[in-house]
């Protein structure tokens, strides 16, 4: 059991926290709603927060359907031109139906009021890693989307069987051509590899015996929907950890996610992501002991760990590095700003080096320190001054401005008239942490050159300093 973080403790650098490893970060303002209800109260209000639906339309996208004409009109087509016409025509609608799908993401992860749920829709993501570029499908890969956001916050095993019937990851790993005269391999492999015990806790024979228990998963050509094949599945017994039994595939994950190693695999992988890279055993070996006491249960997990001490230890807070979907929500957020266009949306997270729907590989992406390499670290500055001053030109852009930022809001004139108090000010919402006496005396050198009040030229040109530090990519 993890112990618990002191009341004495919680204070608008912990609510800072707790907002932006279970989010996107935010405001001051909203920093300040959860510190004034407490640790309890703040984390149950993460959990069960949900969102409006409606916000967040899906946008059209090619059905099942109207793929299968697709390939008929393209048998159909008598000409080499017209199969041409065809394919450029239907490539087009697919590429901006990928387009629509991360734009719709983005947004919805930048303005839900269900952040959590967000925040760990985005961590499945990277840990089942499927990618378009194998799909190809913007149709199948927003279904797996809205099955891991369904499964995100509630019991592992339920989100690994439907993972296995998930559509995208069919075709992702091939599951679509496994019959029983000839099962494939790959995700009998990587549910096992990847996503449940890691390398080393089990067998080739376990890979090639339960292959056979995946066999006969079909994608519904129609519908886009999971179909179970029954004259392409393996009813035969089959040997799996020592175990003889017809096991069907959910009979699989039964048996790997009451091995004890999946509760520290699964531990270990959350808390990497919500927390702090490089655990002892003991902190992996608690959260195993809390998942298997509650069943699997994520979000009854998350809890334990976002209301406990370790989580809010001195070498935790501001020591994780934001990954490139982190930093650009929490910045526009701080900034209290909109996502900036599509056109910058897409170019940034390609250059940073982060692509929703296209994870690097099968592992996903690595994390920490890869997030930073000398070009990715300038592309984060200068996307910075973007977003500060409306500046297209800092990207090499087309004209495009940036929203107006609420200067009056973020520095109110009665903070600009001293230099102490506009970097208490400024200070907590860029960096939510207190201002080392460093950072403290550069902040001041750079003030110290404008008279008082200080214009907003300057609160601007002070605010992308602070963002141009090493300091402002940790969270």
């Amino acid at each position: 059991m993890l112990p618990l973080l002191p009341a004495n403790l919680w204070n608008r650098y912990a609510a800072a926290h707790l907002l932006n490893r279970a989010g996107f970060g935010g405001t001051p303002d909203e920093i300040h709603a959860l510190e004034t209800i407490g640790v309890e109260k703040a984390v149950d209000s993460l959990l069960k927060a949900d969102d409006d639906e409606d916000l967040f339309p899906v946008p059209e996208l090619i059905p099942p359907k109207e793929r299968f004409a697709y390939q008929q009109r393209f048998k159909a087509a008598v000409t080499e031109e017209e199969r041409q016409a065809i394919r450029k025509d239907f490539q087009n609608t697919e590429r901006l139906d990928m387009l629509n799908m991360r734009l719709w993401w983005l947004y919805r992860m930048r303005y839900t009021s269900a952040p959590l749920r967000e925040k760990a829709t985005l961590f499945w993501h990277g840990h089942f890693a499927t990618s378009n570029q194998k799909v190809n499908d913007p149709y199948l890969m927003w279904q797996q989307n809205e099955t891991i956001r369904r499964y995100a916050l509630g019991r592992f095993p339920d989100l690994l069987k439907a993972m296995s019937r998930d559509s995208a990851m069919i075709r992702w790993l091939d599951l679509g051509s496994s019959r029983k005269d000839h099962p494939n391999e790959n995700f009998a492999r990587e549910v096992m590899e990847l996503f449940s015990l890691g390398e080393g806790h089990y067998s080739e024979k376990d890979i090639q015996e339960s292959a056979r228990a995946f066999t006969g998963y079909r994608i519904n050509q129609e519908t886009g929907d999971f179909k179970m094949v029954m004259r392409d599945f393996d009813p035969t017994p089959k040997t799996f950890f020592g175990k003889t039994a017809p096991f069907t595939g959910d009979e699989i994950i039964d048996m790997i996610v009451a091995n004890p190693q999946c509760a520290r695999f699964i531990g270990r992988k959350i808390w990497v992501f919500f927390v702090a890279e490089n655990p002892s055993e003991e902190l992996v070996q608690q959260v195993a002991d809390i998942l298997t006491s509650n069943g699997y249960d994520i979000g009854a997990t998350l809890g334990e760990i976002f209301r406990s001490a370790p989580f809010y230890a001195t070498q935790v807070i501001h020591h994780q590095i934001k990954s490139p979907m982190q930093w650009i929500m929490q910045t526009t957020r701080m900034l209290e700003i909109p996502l900036p266009d599509a056109r910058v949306l897409e170019n940034s997270l390609a250059a940073l080096g982060q692509v929703v729907f296209a994870p690097p590989n099968v592992k996903g992406w690595d994390g920490g320190r890869a997030w930073i390499s000398a070009s990715s670290l300038l592309y984060r500055y200068n996307l910075a001054a973007y977003l500060l001053s409306g500046k297209a030109r800092v990207l090499g852009g087309n004209g495009t401005k940036t929203a107006v930022i609420p200067l009056d809001r973020i520095a109110p004139i009665s903070e600009r008239t001293s230099a102490d108090s506009l970097l208490a000010q400024l200070g907590f919402r860029v960096f939510n942490v207190p201002l080392t006496p460093k950072q403290k005396e550069e902040f001041l050198a750079f003030l110290a050159k404008y008279p008082t009040p200080y214009s907003d030229n300057v609160i601007r040109d002070l605010m992308q300093l602070m963002m141009s530090t090493p300091q402002y990519q940790l969270t």
